[in-house]
């Protein structure tokens, strides 16, 4: 039945309705369904904005009853300590995510710069020097894929898979295949604590201050948010897709670099395995604060917030007990569910 036979069923079901003398007319389900409409597009977006928050807050309700240990002061302390690394990552994925792209090869360039500090340090080389380096060398290879998928046209998804065995595969070949130990207390100034506070926890707070700023109070973040919303408009309206992009990828790699450096001091060791499946924590901890894999759309405390809600679910199933391969699949499934909701009304 077409729609405008419906239409027409349901005005002659009303007036028959009338004239035979019923005293209450039909309801109409178009009217329904239209109400329907108004509110979810009334709760919608703010689900979409906040939907990191309301897991969080869910989560922190649940876990008050089911355990706890879980609001005591040591385990908010380890919460942070162990939101510093996968929320760092987020915090440079976001940028990637909002002009539209992803990156896969995160876990792969974090192990390299692992072992790069590592076999630094244990070289005898200062820890300033170690750090500027890592830094660099973080921000280069992340512009260089950036720099990749802008001017190759490929899909975002293809190049960085390719990084990600690549970067691997030298991460292997730079460590010989073993750990690099033997860096002594080289790291000891990365390791520093205020009560039960660690300096990672601090880095990750200001990181993520600083990332709100530069997206909201910048032209850059205007340009970054423009490319993802619709890339041929930002390029029409005069916007330098081509350096926006690649600058996003760099502070992606800025950002893995950072992450490196805090691992690397929290194990004080290197590791060619490190960061498997760190990519997908980072991609997690954005769509899950509400950032739209679709691109144009996300906040940096929005990536805050939706990393701290993984962490913490990861967390609460330590204290419970529970094998983390549980936890990897209830991941998996909070994944799905978030990109369904951003996915709700776009496009």
């Amino acid at each position: 039945m077409t729609i405008p036979n419906v239409f027409i069923c349901v005005d002659f079901i009303e007036s028959t309705s009338v004239s035979a003398g019923t005293s209450r007319p039909l309801a109409n389900p178009w009217g329904r369904m239209s109400d329907l409409r108004r509110i979810r597009s009334a709760w919608l977006p703010f689900l979409q904005k906040y939907q990191g928050l309301a897991g969080l807050f869910l989560l922190v309700i649940v876990a008050a009853f089911v355990e706890p240990r879980f609001l005591t002061g040591p385990n908010l302390a380890n919460v942070m300590n162990q939101l510093a690394i996968p929320g760092t990552l987020a915090l440079g994925m976001t940028f990637v995510i909002l002009t539209g792209g992803i990156d896969l090869s995160v876990g792969s360039l974090f192990a390299l710069l692992n072992c790069v500090t590592a076999s630094w340090l244990r070289d005898g080389t200062a820890l300033h020097w170690t750090v500027l380096y890592v830094l660099f060398l973080g921000t280069a290879i992340g512009a260089l894929l950036g720099a990749t998928v802008t001017y190759t046209r490929m899909q975002a998804f293809v190049v960085t898979l390719g990084a990600m065995v690549s970067l691997r595969g030298i991460a292997y070949v730079y460590s010989d295949g073993s750990f690099i130990s033997g860096l002594g207390q080289s790291m000891a100034p990365l390791q520093a604590k205020w009560g039960e506070v660690p300096l990672s926890a601090v880095v990750i707070v200001a990181a993520t201050l600083l990332a709100a700023l530069l997206l909201a109070k910048t032209r850059f973040g205007r340009e970054v948010y423009a490319i993802g919303g619709n890339e041929e408009a930002a390029r029409l309206s005069g916007i330098g897709v081509a350096k926006t992009r690649i600058a996003a990828y760099a502070i992606n790699g800025l950002c893995v670099a950072l992450a490196a450096l805090m691992f690397t001091a929290k194990t004080n060791n290197g590791q060619h395995s490190a960061g498997i499946g760190y990519e997908l924590d980072a991609i997690a901890g954005a769509v899950v604060g509400g950032t739209s894999l679709l691109g144009g759309y996300g906040q940096a405390t929005g990536t805050f917030v939706g990393s701290l809600f993984i962490v913490s679910i990861g967390v609460l199933m330590q204290l419970k007990g529970i094998n983390t391969q549980v936890g990897m699949g209830f991941k998996g499934i909070i994944i799905l569910i978030a990109v369904y909701l951003q996915n709700l009304g776009r496009r």
